[in-house]
Order: structure tokens, then C-alpha cells, then sequence
């Protein structure tokens, strides 16, 4: 029983978050909850985990965002949405420290 606390204890320390930390690529990540704020941006929790994010609409640093304003945003909903119905992977683009998503890998890397 102590080893496999042991283990566990290990597999949890070398899980890395889904890389939020700026610009670039995130690993292959699933789509676990999306929030449609009130202007029209989506807001997106993924697995493993976003740290640090600065979200649209006050969500937290969970949240990955695609703004309202992105001239792409209904297709990328669209994918979003389809990646968490099906428990696909997806991976996204962050242009910014904040996790502002701007391009979207529906399948992963």
C-alpha cells in the first residue's frame, strides 16, 4: 500500500499543466467545461489544467479565452464545443501570457 502511494505521489509531481504560461502551443488537452460570457466570448477549462490565465469575464486562472472580437470565434466554438462532446483532444494557441486562444488544433498535435 506504501508503494503505491508512492507512486501516485510521483505520477502527480511529474504531470505538467497544459503549458499557459505565454505565448505558443499548449500540449494535446480535452475540453472539460466551456462558459459563453454575456458579450459573446467563450471561455474554455481544459485537462490537465490551465494556471495563471487572466479570463475573460472574471472565470479565473483556469480559463483559457477566444474574445469576442477574434474574427474566427464562431468556428473555433464550434470545434471547442465538438472536442467536448465527443471527448476529443484539441490543442490552442495562446497569443498572449493571458491564455487569449487564436488558433485551435482540433485532434491535437
Amino acid at each position: 500500500m506504501k508503494l503505491a502511494k508512492v507512486l501516485v505521489c510521483l505520477l502527480v509531481s511529474v504531470t505538467k499543466p497544459a503549458l499557459a504560461e505565454g505565448p505558443g502551443w499548449t500540449i494535446n488537452v480535452a475540453v472539460k467545461k466551456l462558459v459563453v460570457t454575456a458579450d459573446g466570448g467563450v471561455n474554455v477549462s481544459l485537462s490537465p489544467p490551465l494556471s495563471n490565465c487572466t479570463s475573460n469575464a472574471g472565470y479565473g486562472p483556469a480559463f483559457a479565452s477566444v474574445y469576442p472580437s477574434h474574427p474566427g470565434i464562431d468556428r473555433i466554438k464550434a470545434n471547442l464545443l465538438a472536442a467536448y462532446l465527443t471527448g476529443g483532444i484539441v490543442a490552442l494557441y495562446f497569443d498572449d501570457n493571458r491564455c487569449r486562444v487564436t488558433e485551435i488544433i482540433v485532434g491535437g498535435w
